[in-house]
């Protein structure tokens, strides 16, 4: 975790005041001594491939700081790549989010009405006095600095964890491989068994990857179809989320463990993409049941690694 934070903003909102400048003023002070790294879209350059450097930026960051007016809540970029990893950082991993109301919109209609804003919507910054804005904008950069602190610390607390606390960590990584993969295997008997009845009563000819051809064929199927795509399903939100959330989690509180063993850094972007799909299309669209991340997305599973996992666990044991 590093001691950035994320600046969410719509620049149709930064007229006729810019909230972004006011707010970078007021974290400046942390940012001079160290204690924060203020990143927003104007640290892009060009050449960049700005969606990955974004990604990034989200990813990282230890808290984040949304500038909600009409323009913010309208925007299709906002609504569909930033605030989605940022809310399921915020639900699943604690990461703090700041909305601070700029100006007046619908905010108490919108996905983001369960978080507590900063300041009260119905008094956004723009129908303050400025002595107001200012104090406003002061108490959240204060906070946010202190967050970040906080998570630092966190962090830090998990760099070199007691051996027993690592190995015992590794166990549950171990265990939740074992899990998922006993689930997959299951979940690919009757994935196999479901399309070749669907292949035979349609006379599908045709080939194509899992994913895909049950989303093309999934309003053709009967009703005992219907139920095995739902089993199917049911295990991709069960057990293989509930456990690579969980491993995720695990890899990130412990970051000793990737230096014990280095193919879990490769696991653990495998599940950042895993996770990242299953929260913004697989929960949105009914006609999936399966959900591949590997090869075609640069992150591939890594093969092998519960043997590597062992072999570390047995040196341990027998030290």
């Amino acid at each position: 975790m590093s001691n950035s934070v994320f600046i969410s903003y719509s620049h149709r909102d930064m007229t006729p005041t810019n909230w972004l400048d006011k707010l970078k003023n007021y974290l400046a002070a942390f940012q001079q001594k160290g204690a924060v790294d203020i990143w927003d879209d104007t640290r892009l350059q060009a050449g960049q491939e700005w969606r990955v450097e974004i990604e990034n930026a989200l990813e990282k960051a230890s808290a984040a700081v949304l500038l909600v007016g009409p323009a913010f809540l309208a925007s299709d970029f906002i609504t569909k790549h930033e605030l989605p990893p940022l809310l399921g950082a915020a639900k699943y991993h604690g990461k703090k989010i700041f909305p601070l109301i700029i100006g007046y919109c619908a905010y108490k209609e919108s996905g983001l009405e369960p978080y507590q804003a900063f300041n009260d919507p119905d008094k956004p910054l723009e129908a303050l006095a400025p002595h107001e804005q200012n104090k406003i904008l002061n108490d959240v950069s204060i906070l946010v600095a202190k967050e970040v602190d906080k998570t630092l610390q966190a962090a830090k607390s998990f760099a070199q964890p007691p051996a027993s606390n690592l190995v015992a960590a590794m166990k549950l990584v171990l265990q939740n491989l074992d899990d998922t993969y006993t689930a997959f295997q299951a979940q690919a008997r009757r994935r196999d068994y479901l399309v070749e009845q669907m292949k035979r009563r349609l006379d599908i000819q045709e080939r194509m990857e899992y994913e895909m051809f049950f989303f093309h064929y999934y309003d053709r199927m009967n009703t005992t179809e219907r139920f095995d795509f739902e089993q199917i399903r049911a295990v991709t939100e069960g057990t293989l989320h509930d456990r690579n959330r969980e491993t995720l989690q695990i890899l990130n509180d412990n970051p000793a463990l990737l230096d014990a063993v280095p193919a879990l850094t490769d696991l653990r972007q495998h599940l950042v993409f895993w996770l990242n799909k299953f929260d913004k299309i697989f929960t949105k669209t009914k006609a999936m049941c399966l959900l591949y991340t590997g090869v075609e997305d640069s992150v591939p599973f890594p093969f092998g690694i519960e043997q590597q996992i062992r072999s570390w666990l047995k040196k341990r044991e027998t030290n």
